[in-house]
């Protein structure tokens, strides 16, 4: 590697000596070429989110990457404090995309530079839609290759305890890479509203033509990337993305989950993994002196990422010695915390102790902090023994928990689901694990109570027992989406107001649009925004009667309506 960065420096020097511009002619020839060449931008003509400007590339160490933007009100070419540069300013609801000329530059000892420009178009801001829909994604069967792979459902109405499975309950997206093989995943909506990254676990349990093991081998010896995949209308999802994150001392990278972060301006992907000394490996004779034996407990570990395709190298979140953790999930509450929510897990490793006492199950506990990257001494005990306390249960992990929708009809607060073992578990065996719905009204002041299912979606093989996943909110038009419904046509119920002076605004109190679809389903109110209606054809300072026009759209079909007005003097 040294070697290749000399000769880089002295091929920039050469190239540098003939240059009479700041951007030189690329030459194929030159070494340093390649590093520019090696760059990627992902996304580049449909940017919508914040950028990866790589200052180095792992394959060129030696050799820094300064950027130029042409736009940097749009684009940010210098970091702000903690945040890297590549902040992204979208221009404006319902403008045109603007292009913006990124120009990276190699530049070594005061030499004039070698650089190569990356044109963008980064794409209009969207005021997103209130959200009055949720939908679910989970693996349906454990010792399944079929059951291990993503599943959709989508709510019936508002409610996230009555699901419908999508795609007649077959898998949606399946794995071929890795242990071909996929559970717990995780869908997350990017700040801006209007792109979605999903996650997973790389795992196949019973996969034994995939490279399954046994259960000691799962912790010990297990693979060390997720799966990812990426959509812009959760419908057309991108091929799948086979990603390295853990480090080599890891024994596995269990049930990954992400939130953004605004204080550093990426996403922050965390996971569990059991950690072992390096030059260590899985070995079947436990009594071989580099095997993982005994195993240990699991840490939290993470990783940012502004695209999902770039990721720093993994870090340690939490590690509590003498404490195992498990499938933690994190979820703003609005009063300036961050809520975590962890399972206690002891039973995977030597001499590990209870954190969330007095709990003495493997139960899920409640910390605060008031960043996600907060230090680990900075996580306050907010609940502890979550599960048992309400269920009697005896062992309890992969919580997931969420915001309550506007017009929930269970009014204002949280949701959290359980991946639990209990006696009066109603589906498949005699206590066999499976999602158990909670509600609490304070997240920050939880008292998490067990409701019921009132409709379990009906996922091929397994037979009522949903497990570990995710549940997120929706517009009508992504739940449509989702759903794999067409769009068949919209109706309105005109605003009460209909005539106008000059100048003033219009106004939709008492306007209804609703929307039919092709499976059957109506949706009988929706809300103005991107993901729902948008209004169009009226001018304020135009006299006469005037056309309204209502337009609702649901992957790439649109729908329109309209109602009149009159403006006077």
């Amino acid at each position: 590697m040294a070697r290749q960065a000399a000769s880089i420096r002295s091929a920039l020097v050469l190239a540098n000596l003939f240059a009479s511009s700041m951007c030189i002619a690329i030459d194929a020839a030159v070494p340093g070429t390649k590093v520019l060449d090696a760059i990627v931008i992902p996304n580049a003509d449909n940017v919508r989110g914040y950028l990866h400007l790589p200052t180095e590339l792992p394959a060129y160490p030696g050799v820094y990457i300064h950027w130029k933007s042409s736009h940097p009100d749009v684009v940010s070419d210098r970091p702000r404090g903690r945040i890297a540069a590549g902040v992204v300013k979208r221009p404006p609801v319902d403008s045109d995309a603007i292009t913006v000329n990124l120009t990276a530059c190699l530049k070594d000892g005061g030499y004039r530079p070698l650089c190569r420009q990356f044109p963008v178009a980064v794409q209009p801001s969207v005021d997103v839609a209130q959200f009055s829909r949720y939908a679910m994604t989970n693996f349906a069967r454990s010792n399944s290759n079929i059951g291990q792979q993503v599943y959709f459902a989508t709510s019936v109405g508002n409610d996230p305890t009555a699901w419908v499975a999508t795609n007649d309950g077959k898998a949606v997206l399946n794995s071929t890479k890795g242990m071909h093989g996929t559970r717990d995943p995780v869908v997350v909506r990017t700040p801006e509203g209007d792109r979605f990254f999903l996650i997973a676990t790389d795992l196949n349990v019973d996969g034994v033509e995939y490279g399954w093991k046994g259960w000691d081998w799962a912790q010990s010896g297990a693979s060390r990337y997720i799966e990812v995949w990426e959509s812009d209308d959760l419908r057309n999802w991108s091929q799948q993305r086979h990603v390295l994150v853990s480090p080599e001392e890891a024994g596995m990278t269990y049930a990954p989950e992400a939130i953004w972060d605004p204080e550093i301006g990426a996403f922050v992907v965390f996971w569990t993994s059991s950690m072992y000394p390096k030059g260590t490996h899985y070995s079947s004779d436990k009594s071989d002196p580099s095997g993982r034996y005994p195993l240990t407990g699991g840490q939290t570990l993470y990783s940012t990422t502004r695209d999902f395709v770039n990721f720093s190298p993994a870090k340690v979140m939490t590690e509590r010695i003498g404490h195992g953790t498990l499938d933690p999930v994190i979820i703003p509450d609005g009063k300036g915390y961050y809520q975590r929510i962890v399972s206690d897990r002891n039973s995977t490793g030597a001499n590990l102790t209870w954190y969330g006492l007095p709990c003495d199950s493997e139960d899920l506990y409640q910390e605060r902090a008031r960043s996600v990257l907060a230090q680990p001494d900075e996580w306050q005990l907010v609940a502890t023994c979550i599960t048992h306390r309400t269920m009697n249960t005896t062992y309890a992990e992969g919580p997931l928990v969420f915001k309550a929708n506007p017009e929930d009809l269970r009014g204002k607060g949280y949701y959290m689901y359980a991946d639990q073992k209990w006696a009066g578990s109603p589906s498949g065996e005699f206590m066999e694990e499976q999602y158990q719905p909670y509600w609490t009204a304070d997240v920050g002041k939880p008292d998490w109570q067990p409701i019921n299912w009132t409709q379990k979606p009906d996922y091929n093989l397994s037979l009522g027992v949903i497990r570990h996943g995710h549940i997120w909110s929706l517009t009508t038009a992504e739940h449509a989406a989702i759903r794999g419904t067409n769009l068949r046509s919209i109706n309105i119920i005109p605003p009460k107001r209909r005539v106008y002076s000059i100048g003033e605004s219009l106004d939709l109190e008492g306007m209804i649009v609703s929307a039919r679809y092709s499976d059957g389903i109506t949706d009988d109110k929706l809300f103005e925004g991107y993901g729902g209606y948008s209004i169009s054809g009226f001018d304020p300072r135009r006299k006469g009667k005037q056309a309204v026009k209502v337009s609702y759209s649901v992957v790439g079909v649109t729908k329109t309506a309209s109602f009149t007005v009159k403006v006077k003097h």
